[in-house]
């Protein structure tokens, strides 16, 4: 008599169990991420395919997908490339404005020992708000990561056992934005530098991820902001 393994198990134990949304790896084929943030698809373990779909039910429309397309025992280098476009006419509100947004990043990834990764990329946002604009538009530049037209971004991961890990990320522009996509008052680059610590609980397919981090951020303007993400992941 054979018995079948659990299709939801998917923690750090596991072969090429990676966190996706830092590094240059991607899913592994047919591992499926999903929670209030995002829904992302693992395919032939070098592609994940994914959208930000909170967004999408307030009309900003927007997909991304990744290639590893260098992977390694030590290295992994990934190329990341998004499409947004939000027009509040879609989901009936009554405002003047759209924007499209093309998020790009390069990403390496490197496994320095068993416990720890570290992870660099450089992000660039191609975005072509009209004049109409309101700051909703800063806020979903934010949302979706961008500290500045053209960023830089740092990250380490050091896990303890199979259940635990702590993040530390650290973002700073290399080029900025206009000040269309500033509030009052942040005119200033050391403004733009984020950092975050958080620590990432994974038990089978449940993760979460809290902490804190000072910076710019979807909330407003530059300052202290909570880190609190929930998804699962089925593989």
């Amino acid at each position: 008599m054979s018995v079948a393994p659990s299709a939801a198990r998917a923690e750090f134990g596991q072969d090429r169990f990676e966190i996706q949304d830092i590094s240059a790896w991607t899913l592994r084929a047919g591992e499926l991420a999903f929670g209030p943030r995002e829904v992302v698809l693992g395919f032939m373990d070098v592609f994940s395919v994914g959208t930000t779909f909170g967004l999408n039910a307030f009309g900003a429309l927007n997909a991304d997908l990744k290639w590893l397309i260098h992977d390694s025992e030590p290295i992994g280098i990934g190329v990341k490339l998004g499409l947004l476009h939000f027009d509040p006419d879609l989901v009936g509100l009554d405002e003047t404005f759209s924007v499209t947004a093309v998020p790009m990043s390069f990403l390496v990834s490197g496994r320095p020992n068993e416990d720890l990764r570290l992870h660099g990329s450089v992000d660039f946002l191609a975005a072509r708000p009209d004049e109409h604009a309101p700051d909703s538009i800063l806020r979903l530049q934010r949302l979706l990561g961008g500290v500045g037209k053209l960023a830089a971004k740092v990250a380490a991961e050091y896990r303890f056992g199979q259940h635990v890990a702590a993040l530390l990320q650290l973002e700073t522009p290399l080029l900025r934005h206009r000040a269309a996509f500033r509030y009052a008052g942040e005119d200033d680059t050391a403004d733009f530098l984020r950092a975050t610590l958080s620590f990432q609980f994974v038990v089978d397919s449940f993760n979460l991820r809290v902490g804190g981090g000072y910076g710019p951020s979807w909330l407003g303007r530059a300052g202290f902001f909570p880190v609190a993400e929930l998804s699962f992941r089925i593989y």
